[in-house]
């Protein structure tokens, strides 16, 4: 079973209701995001280094029946990684990269990690990168992250869950804008990322 139905179906099981009911209900979770803005030792744009913090009750739908045993947790928690990292993979990683309004291509992401937090919270941690290097001198860049089915709203704290390297962050700034109305399947937030 894929991990994006395998979430979808025990999320049903947590809530006690048919999965047209949940998504009837509008059910929604949030994923905490933070990133970093990947360089080359040019300074060019590679990529993009993102966390997904699972909040408490999707964490624990899908370690449900999982072997969370010390000798099994790290194989464990590396299959259930494997097998989300290729389903998001058919959704673009739920993030769009725009360079001055054209969008960026993407490679398949291969650096990926899922952690058991202390706090029970898991942590998606996977770079997304891009096809072409690029220059950013006097350009902007522009993330946007949603769920293409509504169920994950993507969120980001605040301006300083978005970092980068030493040679963009001398050159860039970064202001992150929220959307004052979005709806199902629209990111709530978009990064811009303004170098000069």
């Amino acid at each position: 079973m894929r991990i994006l139905n395998l979430l979808k179906f025990s999320l049903v099981l947590f809530a006690g209701l048919s999965g047209q009911e949940v998504l009837a209900h509008g059910f929604h979770y949030n994923l905490d995001v933070s990133s970093q803005l990947q360089e080359d030792s040019t300074g060019k744009l590679t990529g993009v280094r993102i966390n997904w913090f699972y909040d408490t009750e999707v964490s624990k739908s899908l370690l449900a029946g999982e072997d969370m045993s010390a000798d099994k947790q790290a194989q464990t928690l590396q299959g259930i990684a494997q097998r989300a990292i290729a389903d998001l993979g058919t959704l673009h990683y739920f993030t769009n990269l725009s360079l001055g309004g054209q969008t960026l291509a993407t490679l398949p992401v291969t650096d990926y990690h899922l952690d058991l937090l202390p706090d029970g919270h898991l942590n998606l941690n996977f770079v997304l990168p891009l096809k072409v290097p690029q220059d950013m001198t006097g350009k902007r860049l522009d993330i946007s992250m949603s769920d293409s089915s509504g169920s994950a709203i993507l969120i980001f704290e605040n301006a300083s869950r978005i970092s980068m390297g030493e040679k963009l962050a001398a050159a860039c700034a970064v202001t992150l804008e929220e959307k004052a109305q979005y709806a199902d399947a629209e990111a709530p937030q978009i990064v811009h990322l303004q170098c000069r």
